[in-house]
């Protein structure tokens, strides 16, 4: 790829992240893993997406299925392969990303959106370092007044308790289970379960839903 295809790229990206179209609801789609798809159709940012098909022994799905309105940006919490694929992003040459050291060292300078604190389009994205990896991110994750909280792979709850009230979080399997043996509850006015195994048997724990793989839902914005 050229560096004047590069630049309309670029362009085009910029355009979509900046456009003043004001939309009223956000499509959340559970993709697989902790991949999960934010859109509201001028932008949409991936979750631990894209992500190594069946790897671990997790969810399988189609990665060329994955087809984002907008401008697109990754967002991933760290490095292992059930939660992102690199050659996979290298695909996807529009896609920027937002991660952890260990996920972007190796990838174009141009791509990456450096910090843990990052606006694109209608979304601010806020990284939280939580335990896991070294490196390891949860993310808090702002759209038109309304808040989404991924965990990740954190084991610990003490800082996922230490969070504001949310109004989507999704938790693991392990994590709600931890969550309820301290005896607390985190204030989310709804809580899914994400990064089960793909035959449902993962023991959860709390006032938790469980969803199925492709399950699509909205989320309306603040003032609608």
């Amino acid at each position: 790829m050229g560096p004047a295809t590069m630049l309309t790229l670029a362009t085009l990206l910029l355009i979509a992240w900046s456009s003043p179209v004001q939309t009223a609801e956000l499509t959340i789609q559970l993709i697989g893993n902790a991949g999960v798809m934010l859109s509201d159709s001028v932008t949409s940012v991936l979750v631990d997406l894209p992500y190594e098909p069946g790897a671990f022994g997790y969810m399988r799905y189609d990665p060329a299925g994955l087809e984002p309105p907008g401008g697109a940006v990754s967002v991933i919490t760290h490095h292992h392969r059930d939660h992102f694929d690199a050659s996979l992003f290298r695909s996807r040459p529009s896609w920027r990303i937002v991660g952890p050291p260990s996920v972007t060292a190796d990838l174009s300078a141009e791509r990456v959106l450096d910090g843990d604190s990052v606006q694109v389009g209608a979304f601010a994205i806020v990284a939280v370092r939580t335990p896991h990896t070294d490196d390891h991110r949860s993310y808090r994750i702002r759209w038109r007044g309304r808040v989404l909280y991924f965990v990740g792979d954190t084991e610990d709850p003490p800082l996922l308790l230490q969070q504001d009230a949310v109004d989507v979080l999704f938790i693991t399997p392990w994590l709600s289970c931890a969550v309820a043996a301290t005896g607390r509850s985190v204030s989310a006015s709804r809580a899914v379960v994400y990064h089960g195994r793909p035959d449902g048997s993962d023991r959860t724990c709390g006032s938790v839903e469980a969803l199925p793989q492709g399950t699509t839902f909205s989320l309306p914005s603040a003032g609608s």
